[in-house]
């Protein structure tokens, strides 16, 4: 019974282990308080807001997951219009990495806005100052980066086996379809030769 229901329901279960193992993952590296780190070192703030938009989307694909293994429990007909909602996770992947590559510019503005325009280089005091601001900007820029890459890639991954799961059953149903049209023309087949044999 327990291999029915897995794989009755194989899509979301797929998509719940997943995201599971990506809150433990983030609970590991909350004990070792990479979130305050990031926090105190992104000066923009943007790696939250990826790391928002990431959660969002990936339940969203957990919803999408549900549905295709409701579709496929009940041996309903897929739609191919559902394709394009998972463009919402494809499209979303690439905010993630843009809001990281803007993380990355603004790191640098920072680093080079304030850095150079104070800077005595016969003075050590200085010049050390000048490094503090720079440190600051590209903490920044490659925090940013970072978090974007690592959340377009693993939206990219969800939404490319969503993908694979509902072209497979799309496949699988146009398939079976067919079987039964082929079983429909044949009964028709039988039946008008039946018919012709005791007309004869």
């Amino acid at each position: 019974m327990n291999r029915s229901i897995f794989s009755k329901y194989n899509i979301f279960l797929e998509w719940w282990w997943f995201f599971c193992s990506l809150i433990l993952i983030f609970f590991v590296l909350g004990t070792v308080n990479l979130y305050e780190i990031v926090w105190n070192a992104d000066q923009t703030k943007i790696s939250y807001i990826i790391l928002a938009l990431f959660g969002a989307v990936s339940v969203f694909c957990g919803r999408e997951a549900w549905k295709l293994s409701k579709l496929k429990r009940d041996n309903l007909d897929a739609e191919v219009s559902l394709k394009t909602k998972y463009e919402t996770g494809w499209f979303a992947s690439e905010i993630c990495l843009t809001l990281g590559l803007i993380g990355t510019v603004s790191g640098f503005i920072l680093m080079l806005y304030g850095a150079f325009s104070d800077l005595n280089i016969s003075d050590p005091h200085s010049v050390q100052e000048s490094l503090g601001k720079m440190s600051v900007g590209m903490s920044t820029a490659l925090y940013t980066t970072l978090v974007g890459l690592i959340c377009s890639v693993l939206l990219k991954l969800q939404f490319f086996r969503l993908e694979m799961h509902l072209d497979t059953y799309i496949k699988h149903r146009a398939v079976v379809y067919k079987a039964r049209l082929m079983e429909e023309a044949q009964k028709l087949t039988d039946q008008t030769n039946e018919s012709r044999s005791l007309q004869d």
